[in-house]
């Protein structure tokens, strides 16, 4: 079974995500590296962002920026599984496992755009740092 990571969601409006932070997308090396310990986990959507997580007998309230995208994920599932320790959770499908990245917050905003480098700031700040020794 492949698994992928959500590393970049559309919104109905266009406007697209880049936040990494609890609750948005999952980074792939974090996604590999990081989540091996999974255990089982039943999830309940109710409402909006919020969802109910149980892992273990234990009882959470999750949100993520993509409740439709959970949603249609967990209507196909055949199993779903949390990371120990950590709010993610991987919706095993027929063909793949979804990854998604939750919050026991509420949201942050989303980052609807990428601001691009100033390398002359960094550059200067390379050379200030190599100046110094």
């Amino acid at each position: 079974m492949q698994e992928i990571g959500r590393t970049m969601t559309e919104n109905k409006n266009t406007n697209r995500c880049y936040s990494y932070a609890d609750g948005h997308h999952l980074h792939y090396i974090a996604v590999n590296k990081a989540s091996k310990h999974r255990v089982p986990a039943t999830v309940e959507h109710l409402g909006g962002s919020a969802f109910q997580v149980k892992i273990a007998g234990k009882s959470d309230i999750w949100f993520t920026h993509s409740p439709e995208e959970l949603q249609l994920a967990l209507a196909t599932a055949t199993g779903v599984e949390a990371t120990k320790d950590r709010t993610w959770l991987f919706v095993k499908g027929k063909v793949v496992t979804q990854a998604f990245n939750l919050s026991k917050n509420q949201l942050t905003a989303c980052i609807t755009e990428q601001r691009p480098l100033d390398m002359s700031s960094i550059m200067k700040m390379v050379k200030e740092r190599e100046a110094k020794g």
